[in-house]
């Protein structure tokens, strides 16, 4: 072959090549266009139009900013279902997305918005909570102080705010600890337990949990498992102390102490 004919071939495909994407890229927006008129069509049924933001998701891919989706999620009067399915793929997208930097704050609001839909709630806030929104910290702190103002009940609400621990947890789980009528509720009083197993500041709190058998044996691990982190020494101590008592009555070892061991062998 001649290298005239040889570079004809080459500028053959290089147009071919060219016609091939103007089609693909003109297809593709067609069906984006389609797809958008589907997803706000509110005569089709809502799982329908979620199942088309879905398609229009991939058809507009990780570059570009999803405007629909969002729109949707924000809207009180939307369906349910087509928010949920909003959030569901925007949570998706926020991870690969190139420009997630520019629709991250529109997204956030729109969470935010999300909160008032019950059925949208707790998805909305564990979403919130993982990116350490401040705004949704306050309303859960806030909750706990006044339950009747509570978005959720006070256990889930310290288990959503302990991805963040910070001063306002932190106060919040130490009136928990040491509050009686929490310590009835035992969902409630293990998680203010698990906020405090990371402030050096309440070993002595952990150390009377653990020397109390009148705690829920749950409560007494948590709190050796805590103080094992926290303050190894003071368990050890602690430790010895029931050994000596254990072998002067004779009594086979329970299961608080075999955890605590071992937590000691491990540490060694």
């Amino acid at each position: 072959m001649s290298t005239k004919e040889y570079r004809r071939k080459i500028a053959q495909s290089i147009a071919k090549a060219r016609v091939t994407r103007a089609r693909s890229t003109d297809s593709q927006i067609d069906d984006a266009t389609h797809l958008r008129g589907r997803v706000v069509n509110k005569k089709v049924t809502a799982k329908t139009r979620a199942e088309a933001l879905g398609r229009l998701m991939r058809v507009e891919g990780p570059d570009v900013i999803p405007e629909t989706a969002l729109q949707r999620l924000e809207d009180p009067k939307e369906s349910p279902v087509v928010r949920l399915a909003a959030l569901r793929l925007l949570q998706h997208k926020q991870i690969f997305s190139s420009v997630a930097a520019e629709w991250r704050p529109a997204y956030l609001e729109a969470l935010r918005r999300a909160l008032d839909e019950p059925k949208l709630r707790s998805a909305a806030l564990e979403i919130l909570s993982a990116l350490k929104d401040r705004k949704t910290q306050g309303l859960l702190l806030e909750g706990i102080r006044k339950p009747k103002q509570a978005l959720v009940p006070v256990d889930q609400a310290l288990r959503l705010l302990s991805s963040d621990i910070h001063a306002d947890v932190l106060e919040v789980a130490r009136s928990l600890a040491n509050d009686q009528q929490s310590r009835k509720n035992k969902p409630v009083f293990l998680q203010a337990l698990r906020i405090l197993a990371s402030d050096p500041t309440s070993v002595g709190r952990l150390e009377e949990v653990l020397a109390d058998d009148s705690h829920s044996i749950d409560a007494r691990r948590l709190a050796a498992t805590a103080l094992n982190h926290l303050s190894p020494e003071s368990l050890n101590r602690m430790t010895a102390r029931t050994v000596s008592a254990a072998k002067a009555g004779r009594k086979r070892k329970d299961a608080l102490s075999e955890h605590i061991e071992t937590l000691q062998s491990i540490r060694r």
